[in-house]
């Protein structure tokens, strides 16, 4: 006969996994459920970059100068990745201790991206101080790019090479260390691993590695004009 102790470990299972996300012992006694649905959550967010790049045509359209399809479109990546590190990052650093259990669109959104990743619900220490300094760091240096392009300033690809590198490694560290623990925070379904863990994190990968090679690759003519105009100097 199976003991009142023995029985004990199987009921504290049973009542921590009240949450749909993995793993399934994850303690999460305060959840709530989201009162926005998946298609809501996805719909809120789509809105919110549309909403984000017609505020960028808006600031082109005032560029300084005229500016190539390339350096359009780093404007508007560059500021939609300041909406979302600085606005969506920044919540949840600063309501993650409480975020499973908060009733508010942000929190709707964080609970539905948590299907790919439980480690935002729990207060993960390592994803609380990359998100942290996501928010700060990455937010503030994605929008000095954005004016640097806009203003045709010099600190342009400076500003550039330390956003994307500084969002390459953050998303490289952070997928890493969920595939050193064989993906345990992740729901297995095709949605939640690819569509979510993958996709919504490969723009941070491709993206800022276009963006540091073309970094490079402009700071160094710079350096070779400037270098080459001293010794013409020098030599007159």
């Amino acid at each position: 006969m199976t003991s009142v102790a023995d029985q004990q470990p199987l009921a504290d299972s049973v009542a921590q996994a009240t949450h749909p996300y993995y793993p399934r012992d994850a303690p999460l006694p305060h959840y709530v459920a989201s009162q926005l649905n998946m298609n809501e959550s996805l719909a809120t967010v789509g809105g919110a970059v549309v909403a984000i790049g017609l505020v960028s045509l808006v600031l082109i359209s005032r560029a300084r100068t005229a500016l190539t399809t390339k350096d359009k479109l780093v404007v508007v990546w560059m500021l939609v990745c300041a909406g979302i590190h600085i606005v969506l990052e920044g919540y949840f650093s600063f309501n993650h201790a409480t975020l499973a259990g908060k009733q508010t669109v942000l929190a709707d959104l964080w609970r539905e991206y948590a299907h790919s990743d439980s480690r935002y619900l729990t207060s993960d220490p390592f994803t609380v101080i990359m998100e942290g300094i996501t928010a700060v760091f990455d937010g503030a240096f994605a929008l000095v790019t954005a004016y640097g392009v806009l203003a045709d300033s010099p600190i342009r690809y400076a500003a550039q090479l330390i956003t994307s590198l500084a969002q390459l490694y953050g998303d490289v560290i952070y997928m890493a260390t969920n595939y050193m623990e064989g993906f345990r925070y992740t729901n297995p379904h095709p949605l939640y691993f690819y569509g979510y863990f993958v996709m919504m994190n490969l723009p941070w990968i491709v993206i800022p590695t276009l963006l540091i090679v073309d970094a490079v690759k402009n700071i160094y003519r710079g350096m070779l004009i400037a270098q080459r105009a001293t010794a013409v100097k020098k030599s007159s």
